[in-house]
């Protein structure tokens, strides 16, 4: 890796990243295997070509002391959520932005994702619940349509830069290709976990309006969902994300 200087963006459990020049540097501790790094690099890549706004990958590499990392441009600007923070005034405007960048995101397609239902179904079997409400979890999310939409997995306003105006989504450690419905409910529930309600509230009302889709059928991938997020979560968490699965049994 090379010697410039690298300036510290973000501090994450078992990532930091880093700008150095023009590129973002995303260095992952001794934690996260080779096989991980590498499937989010080729994630990225797969999200690249279907001409989304994404930063552009540049390398996979491994730090000195052997720690892997992936390089990308560097995006300067301001978050979605900065300026929702700034300019509350206008909060309707830029909800009603990231619901629109979020449908374009499920517009494309990219069959060699890997499959959100695969995905969620062993999660499910992780997330610690107990036998019935995990069978249940599995039969509801079996009944479920599957579809092929690119589903970010983990879109909310942290990851959307402004830059001069121009949108850019980044972070796809987590993208896949399923139903759009459920990488919406995802997104609801980030903002409940930030305790951001009202926010959660509006973008729901929005995402259901833009995308014609019935609030109720999005309400039942929020278990499935928080029963897949369970799965690995922070012990401080854990509550938050067990709650939304209970009454799945009744």
């Amino acid at each position: 890796m090379s010697n410039e200087v690298m300036f510290l963006l973000a501090q994450r459990p078992n990532k930091a990243l880093f700008r150095r020049g023009e590129q973002t540097v995303k260095l992952f501790d001794g934690t996260v295997c080779a096989a991980d790094v590498l499937n989010e690099a080729l994630n990225q890549a797969r999200v690249q070509e279907t001409g989304l706004p994404v930063p552009r990958l540049h390398e996979v590499t491994k730090h000195d002391d052997g720690r892997w990392a992936i390089i990308s441009d560097y995006i300067e600007g301001q978050t979605l959520l900065q300026c929702m923070e700034e300019q509350p005034e206008r909060l309707e405007e830029w909800m009603a932005l990231l619901v629109r960048l979020q449908m374009e995101v499920h517009s494309k397609r990219a069959p060699l994702l890997g499959r959100m239902k695969d995905k969620l179904n062993r999660k499910i079997s992780a997330c610690g619940l107990d036998a019935t409400s995990r069978y249940e979890l599995h039969t509801r999310l079996e009944t479920m349509p599957a579809h092929a939409k690119v589903c970010h997995g983990d879109f909310n306003p942290s990851n959307v830069i402004l830059r001069e105006g121009k949108p850019f989504l980044i972070d796809w450690a987590h993208v896949t290709q399923g139903n759009a419905a459920a990488d919406a409910a995802n997104s609801y529930l980030t903002f409940l976990r930030l305790g951001m309600e009202d926010k959660a509230q509006l973008y729901l009302k929005l995402y259901c309006e833009q995308s014609d889709t019935a609030r109720q059928y999005l309400e039942k991938w929020i278990p499935i969902v928080a029963a897949a997020r369970l799965s690995g979560a922070a012990p401080e968490s854990r509550g938050f994300w067990a709650r939304w699965c209970e009454g799945i049994t009744e």
